[in-house]
């Protein structure tokens, strides 16, 4: 029960991560001219953006960091709550949780520690270098995300261990990332959804009742 209030006050937090990467996407980056997801692969764009507020970009590349701790937090306590009625799947749901926070912090790394000397020598081609390769990790992170609330929901319809309603959004949330990598607008209407969907499970948890 205790690892289960843990993974509530993580999924809380998750809420807020959530919260901060849509103001940095939808109202930050669009002032500093990253209005539309190909900005971002712009060299012209992207150093002149980076150079232009350093800090909104590091917050952007920590919280990757930050949030694969709350979301492994998170499913740690969805496996102590239904591993009981569902000890395959739930194990499962944890390696594709594992998986899926790697490919973010590799992302958040790869960003956070290559960009700065790249822009400070304005190297265009290696600017679109690294970009690909952190967007390629993001999205392939995202994708094993939308894997693991799939299996988390499937798991929790069968036992009755969630919410239904909660159930059937976090099927719908999973859907979205795992096609987000297609679409930026999914991403962006995935983490409007994930907001409301990790306060609520932080409050199932926090709270120990079906």
């Amino acid at each position: 029960m205790k690892l289960q209030k843990i993974g509530g006050v993580a999924s809380i937090a998750n809420a807020f991560l959530a919260a901060m990467w849509l103001v940095l996407i939808v109202v930050l980056f669009p002032r500093l001219g990253l209005a539309a997801p190909d900005d971002c692969m712009n060299p012209v764009k992207g150093i002149h953006a980076w150079a232009a507020s350093p800090i909104t970009f590091l917050v952007f590349d920590l919280e990757y960091i930050l949030f694969s701790i709350t979301w492994l937090l998170t499913v740690l306590a969805f496996k102590e709550r239904m591993q009981a009625d569902s000890p395959i799947l739930t194990q499962v749901a944890l390696i594709a949780t594992a998986i899926s926070c790697a490919l973010w912090i590799a992302a958040g790394i790869v960003a956070y520690t290559g960009k700065l000397p790249i822009i400070s020598a304005g190297d265009s081609s290696a600017y679109r270098a690294i970009m690909t390769v952190y967007f390629g990790l993001s999205n392939a992170g995202d994708h094993v995300y939308g894997w693991t609330f799939l299996i988390v929901a499937w798991v929790a319809l069968k036992t009755a261990k969630l919410p239904r309603t909660l159930g059937c959004l976090l099927i719908l949330i999973g859907l979205i990332f795992l096609f987000d990598f297609l679409s930026a607008v999914l991403g962006v209407i995935g983490l409007g959804i994930l907001v409301i969907v990790s306060l609520w499970i932080g409050i199932v948890l926090i709270g120990g009742k079906q």
